[in-house]
């Protein structure tokens, strides 16, 4: 929905439209003044020195609208109803004189041809909105906040290059290096941020209600808190006023022309960590949100009353060859939880520097959400090793194996994800990597990963167990190859995606 400014015209039509090239503008009445008739009703003079010289007041003059007068506190009126601004068809020396004369204090709304084609190009536009916006942003502490409409880039925010902004915006064209200063992070587009998560997310230009719903539906995942502004007087007005149910709370905020409005989603937070085992993990308690979950349970010898990842759709049988990797299908597949993540029956995140396992050390689903809201993944703190993870598998797996294995991976990346070989290459030379597998992160985060892991692992394990022995092999430390490589595949997905990680140590368990 293409926003029409509705304007009050005060000058040439003529002028103003050449002014305009083309802009679309709805013309609600033409604006003149004046004087008073026992002086003659001459024309208010266009320079702003002569009006001074004469000591014009307010009551010197009259107003206008289609010929027939009005009050200035009807042109109030008109302002907060079915006109938008004021506009003067050039930079008319009164202007400002006018301003003043008339005590209008709406130096937004009273403005010149010019600086309606600038800043009212999407939306109405208001410095005092954009101000009331900001503050708001800070008082209601949602820092990480998305400009989704790239509003902020629209003013003159980045003449205050210390604001110490944590606002992120989609700017597909940064017209001046300087808006860097303001934002925190700018997004050529929104696929470009579609990983992250925000505090709230800022709705700015003009929507139908249909329109609306779509952006919501686009960004659903990235904030339970949307800022709007809403017109006043448009159908999105109307239907807002109409479907509050829709939303857990509805605050509005007085702004000039509409509301600014806060929509709060109803929670939908489902938090859980899977602990994987394949044996009896001895865990009498686990802290909230955390559930063990049996993998291979397929082709388990013993059934130890967990829930296993052999129902729904599963890949359970891989699990000799795949590892966790099994129970991490598993989740993917059969899951909807929005916080999710993967542990083990004897490695547990933590933010104890104590390392002696406790129960009562393991990380919290309050801490772990309260580290989401400020960072992507938490993942495991690394370390450095003075082998490479080439040599390390090669050490554990033998070398031919390790990298015919390695040979296979690599040519299953490059069909299906080319972009990420490169990556691919350098891990597998590294000393370090986000070891063991173990995250925890929001759903479309997982959900991207897990696309990308599973498009080409399922045909690589197929391929290995076809041309290789390993279905026979006895020796898990070989025959577990796919999935010892498989270990350092978040590292390789992580190496091309931009997000913010939180490293935590983990708590080892040494008595299972």
């Amino acid at each position: 929905m293409k926003y029409i400014p509705r304007v009050l015209l005060c000058g040439s039509a003529k002028n103003f439209s050449d002014v305009l090239k083309g802009r679309a503008v709805e013309v609600v009445g033409k604006i003149s003044f004046r004087g008073a008739a026992e002086r003659g009703e001459f024309i208010m003079p266009a320079n702003a020195e002569f009006a001074n010289a004469y000591e014009l007041k307010p009551g010197d003059f009259r107003i206008f609208l289609d010929g027939a007068e009005i009050s200035v506190d009807n042109l109030r009126g008109l302002l907060d109803g079915s006109a938008d601004y004021i506009v003067f068809d050039d930079d008319d020396a009164y202007l400002m004189r006018f301003r003043e004369l008339y005590a209008l204090k709406l130096i937004d709304r009273v403005i010149t041809a010019q600086t309606l084609l600038r800043y009212a190009t999407d939306g109405f536009f208001s410095l005092n909105n954009a101000i009331q916006i900001f503050n708001a942003i800070k008082q209601l502490d949602l820092p990480r906040t998305l400009d989704f409409d790239g509003y902020f880039a629209k003013n003159d925010y980045h003449m205050f290059p210390d604001v110490d902004s944590k606002i992120s915006g989609i700017v597909a064209k940064v017209e001046y290096p300087a808006l860097e200063n303001f934002y925190a992070q700018i997004y050529p587009s929104l696929d470009a941020c579609r990983l992250k998560h925000f505090d709230a997310l800022l709705l700015t230009s003009e929507r139908s209600p249909a329109e609306f719903i779509d952006a919501l539906i686009d960004t659903d995942s990235f904030s339970e808190n949307i800022f709007a502004f809403v017109r006043r007087g448009s159908a999105l007005e109307s239907w807002l006023a109409a479907n509050e149910n829709v939303f857990a709370e509805v605050k509005r905020f007085a702004a000039v022309n509409g509301n600014w409005i806060l929509l709060k989603k109803f929670a939908r937070a489902d938090f859980c960590v899977y602990v994987v085992t394949h044996k009896d993990a001895k865990l009498s308690t686990l802290p909230e949100g955390y559930r063990i979950i049996h993998a291979g349970h397929a082709t388990a010898k013993k059934n130890f009353g967990y829930a296993g990842d052999d129902t729904g759709d599963n890949i359970s049988a891989f699990n000799r060859y795949l590892n966790e990797i099994t129970a991490l299908y598993w989740m993917w597949k059969n899951t909807r939880h929005t916080i999710i993540g993967l542990n083990h029956y004897r490695r547990f995140f933590t933010e104890s520097d104590d390392s002696s396992f406790a129960v009562e050390k393991i990380l919290s689903r309050t801490s772990a959400e309260k580290i989401l809201r400020d960072c992507d993944m938490i993942v495991v703190t690394g370390d450095f090793f003075t082998l490479t993870q080439h040599e390390l598998k090669t050490l554990i797996c033998g070398d031919d194996l390790n990298s015919f294995v390695e040979k296979i991976f690599r040519e299953h990346i490059s069909r299906k994800q080319p972009d990420y070989l490169d990556a691919f290459d350098r891990v597998t030379g590294s000393r370090s990597e986000f070891m063991y597998e173990m995250f925890i992160t929001r759903r479309k985060i997982f959900d991207a990963y897990c696309d990308w892991l599973f498009s080409f692992i399922i045909d690589v394990t197929d391929e290995v167990i076809a041309r290789t022995n390993i279905a026979q092999i006895d020796n898990p430390r070989k025959y577990r190859v796919v999935g010892l490589i498989a270990e350092r595949l978040l590292s390789v997905w992580l190496m091309q995606n931009r997000l913010r990680l939180k490293s935590l140590p983990i708590l080892y368990r040494d008595d299972v």
